[in-house]
């Protein structure tokens, strides 16, 4: 898969709310993919922080996006569980999100998603891991 597939993935695919935050698909590779989140304000909170909320969107979205890259085209899946643990405040800044598949099987799916400021210095904000139920066609 391609970015551009991966682009037309989000645009036919995803809620109109999901693609009010400006994802752009950074990388697609072999060991996942990595989306980026344009700094917005209108999706912070008190002191320019990202809220979590935005944060949980990200990391859902890029995991599902990693299933659809490994299978070479849209995958329709269903969000079983997630998990995020918030290490530190995203302020006033961009932040990527990098997937990994930990494991797909016929019916489940396991990932991860590290979120990092789109800094040089990359400081980790937090840490999702997410099951998906494959959905059968």
């Amino acid at each position: 898969m391609i970015i551009a597939d991966a682009e037309q993935i989000l645009r036919d695919y995803f809620a109109a709310w999901v693609q009010e935050l400006n994802l752009e698909i950074r990388e697609i590779s072999g060991a996942g993919v990595t989306l980026r989140m344009p700094f917005d304000e209108k999706l912070h909170r008190t002191g320019g922080i990202v809220s979590g909320q935005a944060l949980m969107a990200l990391a859902d979205t890029t995991m599902v996006i990693a299933l659809c890259a490994a299978k070479g085209a849209f995958l329709p899946v269903t969000t079983v569980d997630m998990t995020t643990t918030f290490m530190r405040p995203a302020v006033n800044a961009a932040v990527l999100a990098e997937s990994v598949i930990l494991r797909q099987g016929r019916t489940m799916a396991f990932c991860q998603t590290r979120l990092l400021m789109d800094s040089p210095q990359r400081q980790l904000v937090a840490n999702a891991v997410g099951t998906y139920a494959i959905l059968q066609a």
